[in-house]
C-alpha cells in the first residue's frame, strides 16, 4: 500500500499584507507546516506502523517547503516529493496541478490531507482532490482504527455525534485533531535527513477558477489584560462586569 500526505506551509502568524493583486503577503513572517497537515502525517505514519504501508510527503511550492519535507522524512516518511508552483494559486488550480503530478507519480491506494489549512481556511481541497480523482473521500477522520487491502476503517468526529466509517479504496481522507499528537523524530533521525535530497517535479499551469475582488487580512488579536483588585473577589466581580458590558455573558 502507497499513502500519500498533502502538506502546505503557512504563515505562523496573521500579520499578513495584501499586495496590489489581491495575494496574500507573508514576506518576512515565518513559514510553518500547516498544523493538521501534521494531524495527517500522524496518522498516515500510524497506518504504516500497522500495515507496513510507504508513506510519501508531498508538498507545492517554492525550495522553502523543501525543510517541511526533510522533516517529514525524519518522522517517518519514506519519501517525498515537491512539486515546482506558485504558491498563490487557487484552491481549484492546486488540486488539478497535485492531481496530475500524483497520476504521472503513480496514483496511491490513500491520500491524506489535513482539515484545512491554517491561511486560506477553506476546507476544500482535499473533497475537490476526491471529485478530481472520482473517489470516495472521508472528512473530519480523527483515527483509522483498520487498514485492509481495499479498504480502511476510520473515526469521523462531528460536532454532535461520532461516525465509524468503512470505505472502499482508494479513497481521500481530510484529518482533523486526532487522540495522538504528532510524533517527534529522533536527533539522529533529524540529521539523517537533514539534507536529504527532495526530488521536484514541475507540471503544467493550471487556469485558476476564482478570481479573488478583495482581501482584507485578520484584525491583529488584542493583548491582555490583567484586572486589578484588592482581592479575588473584588477582581472576579470586576471582570464579570466586564464581560456583561462586552455581552461576552
Amino acid at each position: 500500500m502507497r499513502i500519500v500526505v498533502c502538506m502546505k506551509q503557512v504563515p505562523r502568524d496573521n500579520t499578513v499584507g495584501i499586495t496590489a493583486q489581491q495575494t496574500i503577503d507573508a514576506s518576512g513572517i515565518e513559514q510553518i507546516p500547516n498544523l493538521f497537515d501534521e494531524y495527517a502525517l500522524e496518522a498516515a505514519l500510524q497506518m504504516s506502523d500497522d500495515s507496513g504501508a510507504d508513506v510519501a510527503g508531498v508538498s507545492m511550492g517554492s525550495d522553502d517547503v523543501v525543510d517541511q519535507l526533510r522533516r517529514a522524512m525524519a518522522m517517518g516518511a519514506t519519501d517525498a516529493l515537491r512539486i515546482a508552483a506558485d504558491e498563490n494559486v487557487d484552491t481549484f488550480a492546486a488540486v488539478t496541478m497535485m492531481a496530475q503530478a500524483l497520476r504521472e507519480q503513480g496514483l496511491p491506494d490513500v491520500v491524506l490531507c489535513g482539515r484545512n489549512s491554517t491561511d486560506d481556511d477553506t476546507g476544500g481541497f482535499a473533497p475537490m482532490l476526491a471529485s478530481v480523482f472520482g473517489w470516495p473521500q472521508v472528512t473530519y477522520v480523527s483515527k483509522v482504527t483498520e487498514v485492509g487491502e481495499s479498504h480502511v476503517v476510520v473515526v469521523r468526529q462531528l460536532e454532535d455525534e461520532v461516525e465509524t466509517i468503512k470505505v472502499a479504496l482508494p479513497a481521500v481522507l481530510s484529518v482533523s485533531k486526532g487522540e495522538q499528537e504528532p510524533r517527534y523524530p529522533s536527533l539522529i533521525r533529524v540529521r539523517k535527513f537533514a539534507k536529504a535530497d527532495v526530488p521536484s517535479v514541475t507540471v503544467a499551469a493550471t487556469a485558476t477558477a476564482t478570481s479573488v475582488l478583495t482581501r482584507v487580512p485578520p484584525p491583529a488579536r488584542k493583548s491582555g489584560e490583567i484586572i486589578a483588585g484588592a482581592d479575588t473577589a473584588a477582581k472576579v466581580a470586576t471582570l464579570v462586569d466586564r464581560l456583561i458590558a462586552d455581552q461576552a455573558l
